[in-house]
């Protein structure tokens, strides 16, 4: 049994090239000889199953899933995050999860991040979760700040145990629906960690791809690159919360207040919720 504080979920299915470079990215980052990788395969690739098998520089665990040709792409990806998420926090020493998709590259620092941003807020009630990413062109003077912003979480992310416990009641298993939209009532009642230069960089443009672009010019992915510190290594400093951090990611992703003004948009946001939930029925 590991007794290893983090644990790095990672999802795959079919798309071996991108996997490979997510998984040498992760081998390069700063602390992953601290972690244990989880990863969650569909079957679906014989390239891809061989790539985790032959995985020997950390402590890896390979679970498989597969699915009714009925079932949709939405389906699947919620299944597969949950399952990784229920099986790295069935682990006792598991304090921390960090979810990984098949075309997320880490920033070098990225999981030192993760573990001095749960220190730093762990007894923080408003305290959601932590995002990799960001579109704001990479500086300098920048490079160790972040901010605090209502919004969800995807493109790297990562909880705590006592996150996930708290999550698990909007998380309904089996939904057809992505998992971000259940849970994001739950995370913009707080807040989510979110740094200035961006500490992943989605691939997943091309076909393939769920979500993304068939364009790799895409003006978001262009933007992401211009973002990304890099996975090579560079010397680490403190990070800074930056009460007013410019953020263009969204324009629903604002930063965390504690006023009136954003708690009449959560109530806003929950009625739209509530009733999207009515509608479908």
């Amino acid at each position: 049994m590991s007794k290893k504080k983090m644990t790095v979920v990672l999802i795959v299915y079919n798309r071996a090239d991108k996997t490979q470079q997510t998984l040498e990215a992760l081998k390069r980052a700063k602390t992953v000889d601290q972690c244990n990788l989880l990863v969650v395969q569909q079957i679906g690739s014989e390239e891809v199953t061989k790539l985790v098998n032959d995985i020997s520089w950390i402590e890896t665990t390979h679970h498989l899933t597969q699915y009714p040709e009925c079932t949709s792409v939405k389906y699947r990806i919620n299944s597969n995050v949950r399952k990784g998420l229920e099986s790295a926090f069935a682990e006792p020493a598991c304090e921390y999860a960090l979810i990984l998709e098949d075309d997320i590259l880490l920033g070098f620092d990225f999981l030192h991040f993760c573990n001095v941003m749960h220190e730093r807020y762990r007894d923080d009630p408003k305290f959601k979760g932590i995002n990799a990413f960001s579109k704001e062109g990479y500086s300098e003077s920048l490079l160790w700040s972040y901010g605090q912003f209502r919004y969800g979480v995807g493109k790297g992310w990562s909880i705590s145990r006592k996150q996930w416990e708290a999550v698990q009641k909007y998380w309904i298993p089996g939904v057809d629906q992505h998992f971000d939209y259940l849970i994001e009532e739950w995370t913009r009642e707080g807040f989510v960690v979110m740094p200035y230069c961006s500490r992943s960089l989605d691939i997943g443009w091309g076909e393939g791809s769920s979500h993304g672009p068939k364009d790799e010019f895409d003006e978001h992915w262009v933007a992401m690159r211009k973002s990304w510190v890099g996975s090579d290594p560079f010397p680490l400093q403190d990070y800074q919360c930056f009460e007013d951090m410019p953020f263009s990611w969204r324009s629903d992703c604002v930063p965390y207040k504690n006023n009136f003004s954003q708690l009449f948009s959560l109530y806003r946001l929950k009625a739209k919720n509530t009733l999207k939930r009515i509608l479908k029925r």
